[in-house]
């Protein structure tokens, strides 16, 4: 049996992060058995779908309305604009590269599309929306495409399928999809599937887990997920079916499974962990914190927030310590305070009266990366009125969880459905591409971009605008799906692919269709972190001689052991050579190399401890 006990909680010294663990054990299932699809084998795609035309939504309709009442409530009806926008851009950071760009899966009947994807190392993109699978190579050529129904069908499953997200795992070379099946209690699942090989367009192993996996009259919905080195988290929302949004959100699951188990069509062994509770109450929304420049392990973070306040700085972090064979393993949960508020966020503005639906302000996106994790989600900019992007940055993860935020909004546009990834070129680089949907009452729906590099934000960039606002629904409110996609390219450092949502503009006679649509892209950063001689920690270091003719000297004093990489940069702050990394001791250190390779001139040392920028020193070489 399951035990819940709550200790006491207790205070860091700098007043920001607090702590609880509960003791939650997981739960065990049957392990399910896979059937085989082979994509090339495929036919008799009827691709059923069936979807309500009103707002709010089916599935959701209590949480929907009560957060539209709740925004009317706060924000009225229309939104009109207050002042200059919080966030301003940063002319001195160059703003993201766009490399490509295609119109992406084609959206059917009345679904939002709900944009995901992932790209291999080869180049071939899997991008998902709420109703097909759609893959490409990297130029945009269409290599397969096929329903959520029919890449299922083989699992005997009729229920309506929604909600799909898909990841590549860099270290097996595999694709991972999921999405959800059924609204009710009695026809519940999740779906699963694991590529058999680098190639997604060929077989895949497929496995259908409990949407009621406590049998206690709950519907499964709202599935996020990432990938450690060996295992694939998930969370998900149990939903109470027919009841009002106060009652009707019942708990978030965590589910803990084998990747090994899914790649070799073996039984797979998973977990799920409940009863993840703070302060008496359940921690809504969980999002799994995916790796920056590649999968972590074995253990694995996950975030939320206090998602429809109106108000509140509360960031909580949920921490899975292990393996799920492993005894040790625990559940630990933490939460910390920001160093700036968010807020529920407002409806975004169309054209004339039209509206599109922000959901409420839980945590879309995130990675960890350098012992820090950057996140994002909706958000209220307080100085315009318009629906913004909230960016954190959570510092010296594991211990003071210190967390420094930014609104990124804009004077004109609302931006929402935020998603972000790790862009940084060597061990302790601190950047991320962050992507979004924007649209405004005289701009049409489309996506944009922004770079983050070292604590700045690049100006905004436009990655494509539609031509039409969305009108699909009955009324004035529109969904704009439920979140976006992003992913490194994991062999390309500083190259971000996306999928987002723009306003096609369809005449089909004696109609006129104005509908979502999906745009896929590929950035780039396009330069390396600012190289700068002004030191970021206070702890000494010396170097000598200065100018140098043969070898040079850094001397480092350090508290506490720790690990310290070493780069060597040109004047123009291009990378010449990753030096060393080694294990530092506290106390002194002496680190030395030879400048015979180098030509005369200016030169940089990075030196860049437990994964964050210690000290930069400028040498010149003389000859």
């Amino acid at each position: 049996m399951r035990r819940i006990t709550i200790i006491s909680l207790f205070t860091f010294l700098t007043g920001v992060a607090y702590s609880q663990s509960p003791s939650v054990s997981p739960q065990k299932i049957t392990a399910p058995v896979p059937v085989t699809v082979d994509l090339q084998k495929l036919h008799d795609d009827f691709a059923p779908i069936f979807f309500s035309t009103e707002m709010p939504p089916q599935g959701s309709t209590g949480y929907r309305r009560h957060l539209i009442d709740l925004k009317d409530s706060l924000y009225g009806d229309v939104i009109t604009p207050k002042g200059p926008a919080a966030f301003r851009t940063q002319t001195d950071i160059t703003a993201p590269e766009i490399l490509s760009g295609w119109e992406g899966n084609i959206m059917t009947a009345y679904v939002p599309n709900d944009n995901d994807l992932a790209i291999s190392n080869d180049g071939i993109i899997v991008s998902v929306m709420n109703s097909n699978i759609y893959m490409y190579d990297s130029l945009g050529t269409m290599l397969f495409t096929t329903s959520l129904a029919a890449f299922a069908d083989t699992l005997g499953i009729v229920d309506g399928k929604f909600d799909p997200k898909v990841m590549y795992d860099p270290r097996a070379d595999r694709f991972v999809l999921l999405f959800l099946a059924g609204f009710d209690p009695e026809n519940t699942y999740i779906i699963i599937g694991f590529s058999q090989t680098e190639d997604p367009t060929g077989a895949w192993n497929l496995y259908a887990l409990p949407g009621n996996p406590k049998d206690n009259n709950r519907w499964t919905d709202f599935p996020m997920f990432a990938l450690t080195e060996e295992e694939l988290f998930l969370t998900i929302n149990l939903i109470i079916p027919d009841e009002p949004w106060q009652t009707g959100f019942s708990e978030t699951l965590i589910w803990q499974m084998s990747l090994d188990n899914g790649y070799n069509a073996e039984p797979l062994d998973a977990i799920f962990w409940d009863s993840i509770y703070f302060g008496g109450a359940p921690i809504r929304n969980l999002n799994p914190v995916k790796g920056g420049s590649t999968t972590y392990g074995p253990d694995m973070y996950f975030l939320s927030n206090r998602n429809f306040a109106e108000v509140n700085d509360t960031i909580f972090m949920v921490h899975i310590t292990g393996t799920l064979d492993d005894p040790t393993t625990e559940l630990e949960v933490n939460f910390s305070r920001s160093n700036l508020s968010y807020r529920v966020p407002p409806q975004a503005r169309q054209y004339s009266t039209n509206i599109f639906d922000t959901n409420d302000g839980r945590v879309l996106g995130s990675f960890y990366e350098n012992g820090q994790i950057q996140f994002v989600s909706n958000c209220l900019d307080t100085s315009t009125g318009f629906c913004s992007i909230y960016h954190g940055v959570i510092s010296d993860v594991g211990g003071t969880n210190t967390i420094e935020a930014h609104i990124i909004g804009d004077d004109t546009l609302d931006f929402g459905y935020a998603n972000l990834s790790y862009t940084g070129k060597f061990p302790g680089d601190d950047q991320s591409i962050i992507t979004f949907d924007h649209s405004a009452p005289t701009i049409y729906a489309g996506v944009s971009g922004v770079f983050y590099n070292w604590g700045g934000y690049s100006e905004v960039v436009n990655i494509h605008t539609g031509d039409t606002w969305v009108n699909v629904l009955s009324g004035g409110y529109e969904r704009w799906g439920d979140y976006t996609g992003s992913q490194r390219k994991y062999n390309q450092p500083g190259v971000v692919w996306m999928s987002g949502t723009f306003g096609k503009y369809i005449e089909s006679f004696p109609f006129t269709e104005r509908n979502n649509a999906t745009w896929i892209a590929s950035l780039r950063s396009t330069v390396e972190p600012a190289v700068t001689v002004e030191q970021t920690k206070p702890i000494p270091s010396q170097v000598y001689p200065n100018p140098v003719q043969h070898e040079f000297f850094a001397e480092i004093s350090l508290s506490s052991s720790d690990v310290i990489d070493f780069y060597l940069y040109d004047e123009q702050g291009n990378m010449i050579k990753y030096l060393l990394r080694a294990q530092a001791q506290a106390g002194n250190n002496v680190f030395l190399f030879n400048t015979a390779p180098l030509a005369q001139g200016v030169y940089y040392l990075r030196i860049v401890l437990g994964g964050q920028l210690h000290d930069t020193h400028k040498i010149v070489v003389v000859r």
